[in-house]
């Protein structure tokens, strides 16, 4: 899930005026047995053959500097050894300079496992140093990939088709059809092309046990919007992948997901430290949740060896409760340690087959290397649900990526190689050493150095139409669609597009800026700097989507194909909002020092009286919503979890309704204008002409200010 930075969060000021024992087993119908897995001797095994992310916010960081990568000579083999030293230095490195406290790896070489340590500490109090082999770390959207392969398991079995509707296989009560558009079906569950918004703010983690809701609870009251037909393009979706595990963990008559994971991989495998299931008191849940099938907590076994989760706060690590996420077990729920995650991605490397147990065959095995979507060359076409990428010198790989609020975590599969590597952080400031290290071992792996920076091919002059074509404002489909969350979410995931003289397209994103040279397809641009450490978005190339007709660019896809960015017009800008909100913050400021009264004559009309106080009190009550706005942006910047447990804060609404009443007030005076411009009687002198115009104007630009934040869902403090 991608995060917006403190820096953004800064910006939201300025622009927008919120501004028991054991594991349970399947239910009481049994599984049927054509889809249960089954165990052959390894001689049996066929041959080798494997981040918006959900929002965040992550303290600010300066762009970093690229680790130092020595590389090895082509032909020499990977060694355990060399590994476990190469990693010593990088992710030693990475944790002072991010300020990680505890890290988890596993590096494997088809079934063999080459490096599976710990760094760090998972506990402070006690202190407690990370164990590969015990340590349980959160692992995010990683938990997908069990789903996707509970979901192939049921597609063998037959109970499941990849093009049936997903409907047929949930309850009507928690999903249900929607006439607008065509069938969801689970191949575009399985792309994230079901078209879904993607709502998360104030549900989809949860801090006190007493707030947990079963998956079913949650699916009625928290269900996102259908904004378009299905298969139309990626946008990632982690409620999309839980709809996934929940029709699996029904169509295999499972007590529940975490249930059917543990009876279809978990045990098979002997996934032993792996679960589902969070840590909670049952005394405090909610019986209606309880009664809809809460899944049971997490073993004491299990909870005991939970690593913690971490934030920095710019001088001490401060220990953070656990961050429930148990509807959406399916999407991102899973705990686990290095030393199961080596066994699993043996699994994968070795087409569903490991140490005596299969869990899927080799159709399924086939469709975890095959990409879903037509993409370009090198673009991401979610190999059913896994996702696909390609390194600098053109391996493809499969893997995911994944986060909480507080841990991150990476695994990349490079089936050339038969090399599987994982990596997990305890620390929310983790994201860049998870996503970095996996390329920085492979660059190491393949003895080849970071490549130079490439130099654009022609100048802005060369071609001013194509380059002005593509600048602009674009925003992420990966977001909410309406209200307050609609408006954060798109400030959060708007970018701006430029071009300097050079040649170069300049992409301006909340983790930083990144440089693009064009490619020799029109349309396609490629990073200038290849450097993992660098704003996330600058890793990916970028794809530009043109009307048959021409003109400006409508859309861009990047490599990692998570969402679409979309053209926005001027009124959609932050920077629009930006200046406009300057312009009324000057314009209150001088009504309340009293500039409407300067020339005024002495005796005005008691309407013009009326307008005038109305004024005053109305400007009085847009700088107290924005000051309320930026006092909550404040309160992010010091816990950037509030943005996602405390949504929406009591201070954020308050600021909104001002707003609905100043902006009703504004449409009150302007209804009333014809009072103003009456003529004054006996008593009376009234205003001039150019004040009279004046009080027009001023209202006039406020009531476009309301209606800016309208389009943009500001005013609607409901949510």
């Amino acid at each position: 899930m991608r995060q917006p930075s403190a820096r953004l969060i800064a910006l939201l000021a300025a622009g927008c005026l919120y501004a028991g024992i054991g594991l349970p087993v399947l239910a009481a119908t049994p599984v049927l047995p054509v889809a249960a897995p089954v165990t052959e001797s390894p001689a049996a095994q066929a041959p080798d053959v494997p981040v918006v992310r959900t929002p965040r916010p992550t303290p600010r960081r300066p762009t970093p500097t690229p680790v130092a990568v020595e590389p090895l000579p082509a032909t020499r083999p990977v060694s355990a050894d060399d590994i476990e030293s190469f990693t010593d230095a990088t992710v030693s490195a990475l944790m002072q300079r991010d300020h990680v406290l505890g890290v988890t790896v596993a590096v494997v070489q088809g079934g063999t496992p080459l490096l599976i340590k710990g760094y760090g500490y998972d506990r402070l109090m006690p202190r407690r140093a990370v164990d590969a082999q015990t340590s349980l770390f959160r692992i995010g959207s990683i938990t997908k990939t069990f789903t996707w392969i509970a979901v192939r398991q049921e597609i063998e079995a037959g109970r499941i088709r990849l093009d049936g509707p997903v409907a047929a296989y949930l309850p009507e009560d928690i999903f249900a059809k929607d006439r607008r558009f065509k069938p969801i079906r689970m191949r575009d569950l399985m792309a994230h092309t079901a078209g879904f918004e993607d709502t998360s703010l104030g549900h989809l983690f949860r801090l006190e046990d007493g707030r947990i809701e079963s998956t079913d609870t949650y699916f009625r009251r928290h269900a996102p919007q259908r904004i378009r037909e299905p298969g139309s393009f990626a946008t990632y979706s982690n409620y999309g992948a839980a709809l996934a595990a929940r029709a699996a963990a029904r169509t295999a008559e499972a007590k529940d997901v975490p249930t059917l994971m543990e009876a279809r991989i978990f045990r098979p495998l002997g996934l032993a430290s792996t679960t589902l299931r969070e840590p909670y008191d049952p005394a405090l849940i909610h019986p209606n949740a309880a009664a809809e099938g809460l899944p049971a907590p997490m073993p004491g076994g299990l909870s005991d060896r939970l690593s913690q989760g971490f934030i920095w706060d710019g001088a001490t690590f401060r220990p953070q409760p656990f961050d429930h996420a148990l509807p959406m077990a399916g999407a991102l729920g899973a705990s686990t340690t290095a030393a199961d995650m080596a066994r699993y991605m043996s699994l994968l490397l070795g087409n569903g087959r490991f140490d005596g147990a299969t869990l899927f065959g080799p159709a399924s095995a086939q469709a975890f290397r095959s990409p879903l979507l037509t993409m370009p060359k090198g673009y991401n076409g979610w190999a059913s649900g896994l996702r696909m990428g390609e390194t600098a010198q053109g391996l493809k790989t499969y893997g995911h990526t994944g986060a909480t609020l507080w841990f991150n975590a990476n695994m990349i599969l490079v089936p050339e190689r038969n090399l599987g590597i994982f990596i997990a952080a305890n620390t929310e400031t983790g994201d860049t050493l998870t996503r970095a290290y996996p390329e920085l071992l492979i660059q190491h792996v393949e003895g080849v150095a970071t490549p130079a920076p490439r130099q654009p091919v022609q100048s802005y002059e060369a071609d001013r139409a194509y380059f002005d074509s593509l600048r602009g404002a674009y925003v992420s489909t990966r977001r909410a669609y309406g209200g307050l969350e609609g408006a954060v979410t798109r400030l959060i995931n708007t970018v701006e597009v430029d071009a300097d003289a050079q040649g170069r397209l300049i992409v301006s994103a909340p983790d930083g800026s990144s440089a693009y040279v064009a490619a020799a397809a029109r349309g396609f641009f490629t990073p200038q700097d290849v450097n993992p450490l660098g704003p996330q978005i600058g890793n990916d190339g970028l794809h530009f989507l043109f009307r048959p007709k021409g003109g400006h660019a409508t859309a861009f896809e990047t490599t990692a194909n998570m969402a679409r960015y979309e053209r926005v017009g001027w009124f959609h800008r932050p920077s629009t909002l930006y200046v406009l909100t300057a312009l009324m913050l000057g314009s209150c400021v001088l009504v309340l020092m009293g500039l409407s009264r300067v020339g005024q004559r002495d005796h005005p009309t008691d309407a013009q009286v009326a307008a005038t106080w109305i004024s005053y009190a109305t400007a009085a009550v847009w700088i107290l919503a924005i000051a309320l706005f930026n006092s909550w942006r404040q309160g992010l910047t010091g816990d950037p979890s509030a943005l996602f447990t405390r949504w929406p804060s009591g201070q954020l609404q308050m600021a909104s309704w001002l707003a609905v009443v100043a902006s009703l007030a504004t449409l009150f005076q302007l209804g009333n204008l014809y009072r103003v411009y009456e003529e004054a009687n006996y008593h009376a002198d009234g205003w001039a002409l150019w004040q009279k115009a004046a009080h027009t104007a001023l209202n006039l630009g406020w009531l476009s200010y309301a209606l800016l934040l309208m389009s943009w869902g500001a005013l609607t403090p409901w949510g």
